[in-house]
This record gives C-alpha cells, structure tokens and sequence, in this order.
C-alpha cells in the first residue's frame, strides 16, 4: 500500500459488464508524477466497483494524492500459456489542497 502525489494526464471510460457474480464496472486513469519531474513517473491506477464513484469530481489537469495497492493476476493466453500481470488497484484519492488553493489564487489576480 502505497500513497503520492500525482497529475491526471488522462481518465479512460468506465467499464462495465455482467460475469457470474454479478454486475462489475471500473474505470482506469492514467498519472504522472508531480515530483523527480525530469523523468516523471507514469501510472494506470485502476479503480473498481463503489471506488469508480471517487472519480466523479476528479478532472484531467488535477494533482491528486492516490492511495492503492500493487497485486499481481495470473490468466491464461487463448493458448493456454500462464501469464502475469500487475495492477495498481487504488482505493482512494484526493485532490491535493495546496494545489487547489493556488489555482484559486491564480483565477483572482486575472
């Protein structure tokens, strides 16, 4: 578990189906980081089920301060090899006050 500051660079649309359990959605939205920013970091972080809901308010351009958990999935190719992949699976995030204020700041002296 892990939590930073980061710059939504982009918001993919929320997904949704039925599987044997059930309704599912989700909504991925990709971010860079706000700190190292010569070599920013980029991450998709993946929200699922009621924590799509947490995306509402969130636009591309914010800083946000993303909390999430790194697992790993195993799934089977159409030929059936093993595979692996990681996700980031966030369950929170925050737009970041300090940013918030200044662009407050900013709109007042024009």
């Amino acid at each position: 578990m892990t939590d930073r500051n980061f710059k939504v660079t982009d918001m993919l649309p929320v997904q949704q189906g039925e599987s044997e359990r059930g309704p599912w959605r989700s909504q991925d939205i990709i971010v860079e980081s706000t700190e190292n920013v010569q070599y920013p970091d980029r991450l998709l972080l993946r929200f699922s089920g009621n924590a799509v809901d947490m995306l509402a308010e969130v636009k591309v351009g914010m800083v946000v301060k993303a909390w999430w958990s790194a697992n790993v999935r195993q799934f089977k190719t159409r030929d059936g090899r093993d595979c692996f992949a990681q996700e980031l699976r966030c369950w929170k995030i925050e737009p970041v006050a300090a940013e918030v204020e200044t662009n407050e700041k900013e709109e007042k002296l024009f």
